[in-house]
Protein backbone atom coordinates (compact mmCIF):
# COMPACT_ATOMS: atom_id res chain seq x y z
CA UNK A 1 0.00 0.00 0.00
CA UNK A 2 3.01 2.55 0.76
CA UNK A 3 4.60 1.58 -2.05
CA UNK A 4 1.54 2.37 -4.57
CA UNK A 5 1.07 5.37 -2.43
CA UNK A 6 4.83 6.81 -3.00
CA UNK A 7 4.85 5.93 -6.85
CA UNK A 8 1.17 7.85 -6.59
CA UNK A 9 2.77 11.19 -5.20
CA UNK A 10 6.02 10.61 -7.39
CA UNK A 11 2.87 11.17 -10.51
CA UNK A 12 2.09 14.00 -9.37
CA UNK A 13 5.13 15.42 -8.16
CA UNK A 14 6.22 14.77 -11.91
CA UNK A 15 2.98 16.06 -13.23
CA UNK A 16 3.25 19.92 -11.38
CA UNK A 17 7.10 20.00 -12.39
CA UNK A 18 5.46 19.59 -15.72
CA UNK A 19 3.42 22.19 -15.46
CA UNK A 20 5.26 24.55 -13.44
CA UNK A 21 7.71 24.33 -16.46
CA UNK A 22 4.92 24.75 -18.95
CA UNK A 23 3.80 27.84 -17.10
CA UNK A 24 7.20 30.04 -17.75
CA UNK A 25 7.65 29.34 -21.06
CA UNK A 26 6.02 32.09 -23.22
CA UNK A 27 5.58 30.78 -27.21
CA UNK A 28 5.23 33.85 -29.58
CA UNK A 29 4.89 33.96 -33.11
CA UNK A 30 7.00 36.98 -34.93
CA UNK A 31 5.39 39.54 -36.59
CA UNK A 32 6.36 39.93 -40.27
CA UNK A 33 8.41 42.79 -41.06
CA UNK A 34 5.57 45.41 -42.88
CA UNK A 35 7.53 46.54 -46.48
CA UNK A 36 6.59 49.22 -48.59
CA UNK A 37 6.44 50.03 -52.19
CA UNK A 38 6.94 53.42 -53.22
CA UNK A 39 5.23 53.69 -56.67
CA UNK A 40 6.92 56.40 -58.86
CA UNK A 41 5.59 58.17 -62.23
CA UNK A 42 8.21 59.81 -64.42
CA UNK A 43 7.10 62.80 -66.40
CA UNK A 44 8.54 64.60 -69.34
CA UNK A 45 9.18 68.22 -69.13
CA UNK A 46 11.14 70.82 -70.82
CA UNK A 47 11.59 74.48 -69.91
CA UNK A 48 13.54 77.82 -71.91
CA UNK A 49 13.50 81.47 -71.27
CA UNK A 50 13.97 84.10 -73.26
CA UNK A 51 15.16 87.42 -73.49
CA UNK A 52 11.76 89.04 -72.52
CA UNK A 53 12.04 87.41 -69.04
CA UNK A 54 9.51 84.94 -70.05
CA UNK A 55 9.91 81.57 -69.56
CA UNK A 56 7.68 78.54 -71.79
CA UNK A 57 7.15 75.30 -69.66
CA UNK A 58 6.31 71.85 -71.44
CA UNK A 59 5.32 68.48 -70.16
CA UNK A 60 3.50 65.29 -70.20
CA UNK A 61 1.82 63.18 -66.89
CA UNK A 62 4.07 59.90 -67.81
CA UNK A 63 7.06 59.31 -70.09
CA UNK A 64 4.97 55.79 -71.08
CA UNK A 65 1.42 55.19 -71.29
CA UNK A 66 -0.66 52.10 -72.42
CA UNK A 67 -3.08 52.38 -75.48
CA UNK A 68 -5.55 54.43 -75.06
CA UNK A 69 -4.73 55.70 -71.88
CA UNK A 70 -5.38 59.26 -71.40
CA UNK A 71 -2.26 61.22 -71.89
CA UNK A 72 -2.22 64.62 -70.10
CA UNK A 73 -0.19 67.45 -72.16
CA UNK A 74 0.57 70.85 -70.47
CA UNK A 75 1.92 74.20 -71.57
CA UNK A 76 2.69 77.04 -69.78
CA UNK A 77 3.99 80.41 -70.33
CA UNK A 78 5.37 82.59 -67.42
CA UNK A 79 7.22 85.73 -66.36
CA UNK A 80 10.43 85.20 -64.35
CA UNK A 81 11.05 88.48 -63.42
CA UNK A 82 9.56 90.11 -59.99
CA UNK A 83 7.64 92.99 -61.61
CA UNK A 84 5.12 93.22 -64.32
CA UNK A 85 6.18 92.46 -67.63
CA UNK A 86 4.47 93.83 -70.51
CA UNK A 87 6.01 91.77 -73.86
CA UNK A 88 5.18 93.17 -77.18
CA UNK A 89 4.02 90.36 -79.93
CA UNK A 90 6.48 89.61 -82.29
CA UNK A 91 4.76 86.89 -84.47
CA UNK A 92 7.97 85.17 -84.92
CA UNK A 93 6.33 81.07 -83.90
CA UNK A 94 8.67 78.47 -84.81
CA UNK A 95 5.88 76.55 -86.28
CA UNK A 96 3.36 77.63 -88.22
CA UNK A 97 1.11 74.27 -87.52
CA UNK A 98 1.05 75.07 -83.64
CA UNK A 99 -1.91 76.06 -81.94
CA UNK A 100 -3.65 75.57 -78.62
CA UNK A 101 -7.57 74.61 -78.01
CA UNK A 102 -9.66 75.53 -81.25
CA UNK A 103 -10.77 79.05 -81.43
CA UNK A 104 -7.66 80.02 -79.17
CA UNK A 105 -6.43 83.34 -80.47
CA UNK A 106 -5.52 84.31 -77.69
CA UNK A 107 -2.82 82.49 -75.86
CA UNK A 108 0.71 83.20 -76.89
CA UNK A 109 1.94 79.41 -77.62
CA UNK A 110 0.61 76.24 -79.27
CA UNK A 111 1.56 72.72 -79.44
CA UNK A 112 1.82 69.78 -81.85
CA UNK A 113 1.75 66.07 -81.53
CA UNK A 114 4.39 64.38 -84.36
CA UNK A 115 4.33 60.31 -84.56
CA UNK A 116 8.31 59.32 -84.02
CA UNK A 117 10.87 60.23 -82.89
CA UNK A 118 11.80 63.89 -83.81
CA UNK A 119 14.37 66.69 -82.15
CA UNK A 120 13.91 70.66 -82.10
CA UNK A 121 16.15 70.85 -85.78
CA UNK A 122 13.64 67.65 -87.20
CA UNK A 123 10.05 67.24 -86.10
CA UNK A 124 9.30 69.89 -89.09
CA UNK A 125 9.92 67.17 -91.33
CA UNK A 126 6.73 65.35 -89.83
CA UNK A 127 3.26 65.95 -90.31
CA UNK A 128 1.32 67.11 -87.12
CA UNK A 129 -1.36 64.47 -86.01
CA UNK A 130 -4.83 66.15 -85.56
CA UNK A 131 -5.99 66.55 -82.08
CA UNK A 132 -9.45 67.92 -82.52
CA UNK A 133 -12.41 66.47 -84.43
CA UNK A 134 -12.36 68.15 -87.51
CA UNK A 135 -16.25 67.07 -87.83
CA UNK A 136 -17.24 69.89 -85.35
CA UNK A 137 -18.71 73.08 -86.42
CA UNK A 138 -17.06 75.96 -84.33
CA UNK A 139 -17.93 79.62 -84.34
CA UNK A 140 -14.66 81.49 -83.39
CA UNK A 141 -14.99 84.99 -81.54
CA UNK A 142 -13.52 87.78 -83.31
CA UNK A 143 -10.45 89.14 -81.62
CA UNK A 144 -9.01 92.36 -82.73
CA UNK A 145 -4.89 92.36 -83.39
CA UNK A 146 -3.22 91.50 -80.48
CA UNK A 147 -0.52 94.19 -79.52
CA UNK A 148 1.37 93.01 -76.17
CA UNK A 149 0.67 90.73 -73.01
CA UNK A 150 0.98 92.10 -69.74
CA UNK A 151 2.69 89.26 -67.29
CA UNK A 152 2.09 89.86 -63.12
CA UNK A 153 5.45 89.63 -61.48
CA UNK A 154 6.88 86.17 -60.94
CA UNK A 155 3.15 84.67 -62.57
CA UNK A 156 1.61 83.08 -65.69
CA UNK A 157 -1.20 84.97 -65.05
CA UNK A 158 -1.25 87.99 -68.24
CA UNK A 159 -3.71 90.43 -69.65
CA UNK A 160 -4.09 90.36 -73.23
CA UNK A 161 -3.72 93.95 -74.94
CA UNK A 162 -6.14 94.52 -78.53
CA UNK A 163 -4.60 96.90 -80.97
CA UNK A 164 -7.92 98.69 -81.00
CA UNK A 165 -8.72 98.38 -76.92
CA UNK A 166 -5.95 99.85 -74.76
CA UNK A 167 -6.97 98.47 -72.22
CA UNK A 168 -6.68 94.75 -71.50
CA UNK A 169 -9.36 92.38 -73.21
CA UNK A 170 -10.49 90.96 -69.46
CA UNK A 171 -9.04 90.86 -66.64
CA UNK A 172 -5.32 88.90 -66.42
CA UNK A 173 -5.82 84.70 -67.10
CA UNK A 174 -3.41 82.08 -67.02
CA UNK A 175 -1.74 81.65 -69.73
CA UNK A 176 -1.12 77.63 -69.10
CA UNK A 177 -2.86 75.09 -71.26
CA UNK A 178 -3.79 70.97 -70.32
CA UNK A 179 -4.91 68.93 -73.12
CA UNK A 180 -6.00 65.43 -72.32
CA UNK A 181 -5.51 63.33 -75.45
CA UNK A 182 -6.15 59.35 -76.03
CA UNK A 183 -5.94 58.98 -79.69
CA UNK A 184 -5.89 62.05 -82.83
CA UNK A 185 -8.17 61.78 -86.30
CA UNK A 186 -6.12 60.32 -88.98
CA UNK A 187 -7.77 63.45 -91.37
CA UNK A 188 -8.57 66.56 -90.51
CA UNK A 189 -10.47 66.75 -93.54
CA UNK A 190 -13.91 68.32 -92.08
CA UNK A 191 -16.06 66.52 -94.87
CA UNK A 192 -13.96 63.22 -94.39
CA UNK A 193 -15.01 59.69 -92.59
CA UNK A 194 -12.84 59.69 -90.18
CA UNK A 195 -12.73 58.46 -86.76
CA UNK A 196 -10.83 58.84 -83.08
CA UNK A 197 -7.73 56.36 -83.91
CA UNK A 198 -5.49 55.29 -80.60
CA UNK A 199 -1.81 56.17 -80.48
CA UNK A 200 -0.43 53.16 -82.30
CA UNK A 201 2.48 51.53 -80.27
CA UNK A 202 5.67 53.63 -80.58
CA UNK A 203 7.62 57.15 -79.34
CA UNK A 204 5.57 60.45 -80.30
CA UNK A 205 6.94 64.19 -80.05
CA UNK A 206 5.70 67.03 -78.43
CA UNK A 207 6.32 70.26 -79.71
CA UNK A 208 5.42 73.82 -78.21
CA UNK A 209 6.46 77.20 -79.43
CA UNK A 210 5.23 80.98 -78.43
CA UNK A 211 4.92 84.34 -79.71
CA UNK A 212 8.91 84.92 -79.15
CA UNK A 213 10.46 81.96 -81.47
CA UNK A 214 10.75 79.75 -78.22
CA UNK A 215 10.36 76.39 -78.58
CA UNK A 216 10.87 73.51 -76.06
CA UNK A 217 9.96 69.48 -77.43
CA UNK A 218 9.41 66.40 -75.06
CA UNK A 219 8.57 62.75 -75.71
CA UNK A 220 6.52 60.07 -74.78
CA UNK A 221 6.13 56.60 -75.90
CA UNK A 222 3.04 54.11 -76.26
CA UNK A 223 3.53 50.70 -75.14
CA UNK A 224 2.49 47.01 -77.19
Amino acid sequence: MKHKIRNFLTVIALLLSTVAAGCGKITTTPTPAMTTTLITTQTSSSTTTDINGLSLSLSTDRTTYQPSQDISITVDEANTLSEINNVPVSNNRPYSGLQAAPCDYISPYGIAVFQGNYTASTFSAGTPLTLYDPHVARLCPTIFGITSYSFQPSSDMAAVIEGSNPSPTNSSQQMKYELTLNGYWPDDNYSSNSQLTNFAPGVYTVVAGDEWGDLVVVHFTVSQ
